[in-house]
């Protein structure tokens, strides 16, 4: 058989990945702070990118060096604020309160010593003691220690265990590194069983109070979007304060540069990159209405009314693609009455009910209440809790009850049985 060469034209269309779409597809995936950050770095290098930086001044409180808190802001700090404006405290205990947030580093300890920040702020010690048991009882389990151990025992103590007991056990890790077991049970007064089973919780916990490290601090949780209410009840979904950047063109050197002629691709850079912010807060401000729309339950009764939706219900009732809405809801959140929620929260399989499909997170949410509920002495094994869910409609195995446990971080009923135990000997 004869082999010929041929010449042959031919027509295909493909999707290119041009530079503004590339830059679209990076600033939608960005989180608040990210974008920032890129912002910042853009406008050092891009003289047509004119960008305002704000700071942040916290309110005046009438306690001298207190009055106002003008710090460098972390993106976490924002969020622990938040939770400490919402408990119910004396004027001084909340002005020292988020007194120290400003003084937490990247990883979320507090460098500075008690005494010595009374002693710079001439006040007395005791305030400031309260205060960072407040700043403590914040979320993320850990935030406000002075050392990994303190880090350590706090996330033990928020895991059930006594307090004093927590201490101890952290007091040991060297012994539990080389599973010097005789040396632990003998320093705990506990058996072998409880000496391992503390041992694999220890295993669960994170040496900084900032969970993920680096991921912790590159993509820290901040507001995309904020609910709002008017005095007649009625929700809005508007864009956070904090997902605002302060960006444009420096129109008198565009005009310039237009007319001259001169550096036509920093120009392009420039446009391009507002126009991915527009198209990034367009894109969220549709998904802040769907989720209005779809989960007005959520927003009116809480975490028990939240409806099961998918990423590509979404997808497809905004007509774009599932990639798409999954770089929009990476890293975002949205504040609903001073609280942060993960844009993820609200999607969530379904789980058969008696009055129909119910949100697998909800079905999360009476887990974790049925268990704060159980008598101390006689923790509710996986099977009942599966059982008591199945009597209130929902049809659901035990093995799902265990991973939900076990997602929310809450030992299995034998550990729960042996730490209650613990606590009564104390």
């Amino acid at each position: 058989m004869a082999l010929n060469s041929r010449l042959e034209l031919r027509t295909q269309q493909r999707l290119a990945l041009t530079p503004e779409l590339r830059t679209r597809l990076s600033v939608l995936r960005m989180t608040p702070a990210e974008l920032d950050e890129a912002l910042a770095a853009e406008a050092a290098r891009n003289p047509f990118l004119k960008r305002n930086a704000t700071s942040t001044v916290g309110p005046a409180t009438g306690l001298g060096p207190l009055d106002w808190i003008a710090a460098r802001e972390a993106p976490f700090q924002d969020d622990l604020r938040r939770q400490i404006e919402r408990k119910a405290l004396n004027p001084q205990v909340r002005a020292m309160a988020l007194y120290l947030i400003t003084e937490l580093d990247a990883d979320g300890f507090l460098e500075v010593d008690l005494d010595e920040l009374a002693a710079e702020l001439d006040l007395s010690a005791d305030p400031l003691v309260r205060a960072l048991e407040v700043l403590q009882s914040c979320e993320p389990v850990g935030i406000g220690a002075r050392s990994v151990s303190e880090s350590l025992a706090l996330q033990l103590a928020a895991k059930g265990m006594a307090r004093t007991d927590a201490q101890a056990t952290v007091a040991l890790l060297s012994d539990f590194a080389r599973l010097n077991w005789p040396a632990i049970q003998s320093a705990l007064g506990i058996g072998l069983a409880e000496a391992r089973a503390r041992a694999a919780l220890l295993r669960t916990l994170s040496p900084r109070p900032l969970a993920n490290g680096e991921t912790a601090r590159a993509a820290p949780l901040v507001a995309d979007l904020h609910v709002s209410r008017d005095d007649s009840g009625r929700i809005a979904v508007v864009p956070a304060h904090t997902a605002r950047h302060s960006v444009g063109l420096d129109e008198t050197l565009v005009h310039k540069a237009e007319a001259e002629g001169f550096a036509p691709e920093l120009l392009a850079r420039a446009r391009a990159m507002l126009a991915a912010i527009d198209q990034r807060g367009l894109t969220l401000a549709r998904i802040g209405e769907w989720l209005l729309e779809k989960q007005a339950g959520f927003f009116e009764r809480g975490l028990d009314a939240l409806a099961p939706a998918t990423r590509l219900d979404l997808a497809a009732d905004l007509g774009l693609h599932p990639s798409t809405i999954s770089r929009a809801l990476a890293g975002k959140a949205i504040d609903v009455d001073g609280r942060l929620w993960p844009l993820s929260t609200f999607f969530s399989a379904a789980l058969p009910g008696k009055d129909g499909l119910l949100s697998a997170r909800a079905v999360q949410r009476r887990v974790a209440e049925m268990i704060a509920a159980e008598p101390e002495s006689r923790p509710l094994s996986d099977e009942r809790v599966a059982g008591l869910l199945r009597a209130q409609g929902v049809d659901i195995a035990r093995r799902t009850v265990a991973k939900y446990r076990q997602g929310l971080h809450i030992p299995s009923s034998a550990m729960r049985r042996r730490l209650a135990a613990d606590r009564r000997r104390e």
